[in-house]
Parts: C-alpha cells; sequence; structure tokens
C-alpha cells in the first residue's frame, strides 16, 4: 500500500514557532550528533534558510530538506548564487520507497523556478552514489566552504555535490562556498 505523501515549501517566515519546533525535534531524531545546534535552530553555521521543503504523511513530518543562499566564487573570481541543500534526510521507517527521491526533485523544481543557476550540497561519502543516481555530480575539484570570506569551515563530510538547474555550466577548476557577499544573483542566461 502506497502512504499518502504531501511535500510542502514553507518561505523562513511561513514558518511559525510550533512548525519550528517539530523541525527542530525531526532534525534532532534525524542528526542526533548535532542536538546541540538543533536545541536552539534549524541551520549549520549560521546559515538561515531561505525555504524549507517538508514532507508529510498524514500529520507525520517524514522528510526534510531546507535552503540556504550561498555565494561560490570561482579562481577566476567569478560569483553566483548557488541553492545550498541543507539536512536532506527522509525518517528512517520512510526509507526506500522513494520519497527521499520525490523530495529532492520537488525542491530541485522549486530552486530552478527561484532561477538558482546551481543546487550544492555535501554528504558522507556512502551517500555519493544515492546523489548521482539522482543527478547529481561530484565537482573535477575542490569545493570548500568558507565562514566570513577568511575561515575554513571544517566538513565532517567531505563529498561536495552540484547540479546545473539552468544552461549555465557548473564552473570548472576550485570552488570556494561562502555566505552570501549580497543579495544579487548572477541568473542564468
Amino acid at each position: 500500500m502506497q502512504d499518502n505523501i504531501i511535500i510542502h515549501r514553507y518561505k523562513e517566515e511561513e514558518i511559525d514557532p510550533g512548525l519550528d519546533l517539530r523541525i527542530r525535534e525531526y532534525l534532532i531524531g534525524i542528526f542526533p550528533e548535532w542536538a546541540r545546534i538543533f536545541e536552539k535552530k534549524r541551520s549549520w553555521h549560521d546559515a538561515r534558510p531561505i525555504f524549507t521543503e517538508l514532507a508529510f504523511c498524514g500529520e507525520d513530518l517524514i522528510g526534510h530538506i531546507a535552503i540556504v543562499e550561498r555565494t561560490i566564487s570561482t579562481s577566476w573570481n567569478f560569483r553566483y548564487i548557488a541553492a545550498s541543500f541543507q539536512g536532506v534526510s527522509v525518517r528512517a521507517d520512510y526509507r526506500k520507497k522513494g520519497y527521499g527521491k520525490d523530495l529532492l526533485k520537488q525542491t530541485l523544481a522549486d530552486c530552478r523556478m527561484a532561477g538558482y543557476p546551481y543546487a550544492i550540497l555535501f554528504c558522507k561519502e556512502p551517500l555519493v552514489p544515492y546523489y548521482e543516481a539522482n543527478g547529481w555530480n561530484l565537482p573535477d575539484d575542490s569545493m570548500i566552504m568558507w565562514k566570513d570570506r577568511s575561515l575554513p569551515i571544517p566538513m565532517r563530510s567531505n563529498c561536495p555535490m552540484y547540479q546545473e538547474l539552468s544552461t549555465l555550466a557548473f564552473p570548472e577548476g576550485p570552488i570556494d562556498v561562502h555566505n552570501p557577499f549580497d543579495h544579487s544573483r548572477k541568473k542564468a542566461e
């Protein structure tokens, strides 16, 4: 029997304190090693989500992806705003049913509609084949996360991945990922 799953996009201002608490409790259950952070907020590295996609089965929260805007810069000093996927997850008892794929697909479509040229994420090495099967790519060169333009953030996972959301090819060479430098976007042509 197929579960009736609903995926809903929430802009940050639409998340009331009750839903915020539910999401943080969900994230603590999925990522217990980050409980200390999720007891207070729903994001890593001081990056507040622009929007969050949630999957529900009835009233149960069963899936989550938060989108954070990041600036990616190249060795040629080109800069683009990318949709950075955080907290990509499906509750354990709903895995291997295609819900994660559906959640990724819907979130990518929403990012494409919002005008982001790229989506990026960092994942643990065992998850690389899953993301590759869902259209994600490993970059040809390094991708490093930075905070405040000068301090690299040590990543527990070392597998950056990307997806092109427009006709604009993903930049070649080393990529630095930052909090956005400004709010102007370099959109796909």
